[in-house]
């Protein structure tokens, strides 16, 4: 049996949309359109890079059935890189892009082969010692367990299985092709190469069963270092599976805590400096979601206005000029009391807040504005808006409570 290397990737979701941004003037949507075609070529490069015999995609290679037709054929032009240098492409379809969600097709080079979804195949590669066994999705919706019915281990050869699996659950990814861990260990196979969880995650080492993540981020709730894994075996045993970063775009979460500071000056330049030690720890690229943790005169003063804050915060990134972009800005407030409003007034806004007529009145006159107002603006960066929507009576007069202690604080 040869010593080999290969390269696992999963969950590629080819020209998939950067989810977030639309609001975002400043944002190149050119550029971040095509942020996971510079991921796959990036996994191309690699591959050449590390002499690799071949490599493994365990499932949504494509986001969903083809916007135009230029998608497939990137995909095609890039597996035409790898076959042009000798490396051979496994590929399943998961539930972005299974049978039934793709409806157009383009003929893949030799060298690529794509595993059916009626039942598992296994393709073998007799030089290296290997088999690579796999099974696509034929709908999107598939929560048979697909694992019980996979091919058995080739005796004396290295069994590679690829399977688009939630697993056992537990996690914010559908309950797609469920099995346990347990299963997959005792199945014989010497590695299973997982996908549709986009977090990297090495399960099991004996065998090996491993997650890659997704290749680049699509969204403020997939941050982090994104790519694929690069796996070397030697005398038919894995002797190292290393996480290889790939992302074009780095999508991060910066949270500043600002209650002790004194004046905004020193609010902002705090911001500057979190965002270039966060741009420089990406190396690439950022998509960034700003907390500002809030207290005391001044967090109430920041939070008055939360327009002019999300506002400041977009302009300080492009002051920095730097490939730094905000996605979003998100005020929290952390205990410490603020600028207390006159007596007389602070008791006449706790009755309202216990006053079912007053907030039934307040309900009444703020309908029309909501019906306007879009959805997504509330949430929890628009507390005041949030409440008014929910018909949180109490947190509407609390929120009009800091906003009115804000404008009325005399200090600076």
């Amino acid at each position: 049996m040869a010593d080999f290397t290969f390269i696992h990737a999963a969950d590629i979701h080819l020209d998939s949309p950067m989810l977030g941004l639309a609001r975002s003037a400043s944002v190149p949507a050119d550029r971040l359109r095509d942020a996971t075609r510079g991921a796959l070529s990036n996994l191309v490069e690699l591959a050449i890079e590390e002499r690799a015999s071949f490599v493994v995609i365990a499932g949504d290679l494509y986001d969903g059935t083809w916007r135009e037709m230029r998608t497939g054929l990137f995909a095609v032009e890039q597996f035409a890189r790898l076959t042009a240098a000798g490396i051979l492409v496994f590929i399943i379809h998961g539930n972005h892009d299974a049978e039934n969600r793709i409806t157009r097709h383009l003929q893949m080079p030799e060298g690529v082969v794509v595993f059916g979804a009626k039942a598992c195949s296994s393709h073998a590669l007799p030089e290296l010692g290997v088999v690579v066994h796999g099974q696509s999705f034929g709908t999107a919706a598939t929560y048979d367990n697909l694992s019980a019915g996979y091919c058995p281990p080739v005796a004396g050869m290295f069994n590679i299985a690829l399977l688009h699996t939630a697993l056992e659950g537990g996690h914010a990814h559908a309950p797609y092709a469920p099995c346990k861990v347990s299963e997959l260990i005792g199945s014989g196979h010497q590695y299973w190469a997982l996908g549709h969880v986009h977090q990297h995650a090495v399960l099991s080492s004996h065998p090996h069963i491993v997650y890659p993540g997704n290749l680049q981020g699509r969204h403020a709730h997939e941050p982090g270092p994104k790519g694929a894994v690069v796996v070397r075996v030697e005398q038919g045993r894995v002797a190292d599976v290393e996480h290889r970063v790939l992302d074009e775009v780095r999508w991060s979460a910066v949270e500043l805590d600002v209650s002790g500071m004194l004046d905004r000056r020193e609010v902002f330049e705090a911001l500057d400096d979190a965002l270039i030690a966060a741009r420089k720890e990406a190396g690439r690229p950022l998509i960034a979601r700003i907390t500002i943790v809030m207290g005391g005169a001044l967090g109430a003063k920041l939070s008055s206005d939360p327009q002019w804050l999300d506002a400041e915060v977009r302009a300080a990134a492009l002051r920095l000029g730097a490939d730094i972009w905000i996605e979003k800005v998100v005020g929290k407030t952390n205990g410490i009391a603020a600028y207390r409003l006159p007596a007389v007034l602070a008791e006449l806004l706790e009755g309202a807040a216990n006053d079912p007529e007053c907030v039934d009145a307040v309900s009444s006159e703020l309908a029309e504005l909501l019906a306007k107002a879009p959805v997504d603006l509330a949430d929890e960066s628009t507390p005041l808006l949030t409440a008014a929507r929910t018909g949180d009576g109490k947190a509407l007069v609390e929120q009009a409570q800091r906003l009115l202690a804000a404008k009325l604080d005399p200090r600076p």
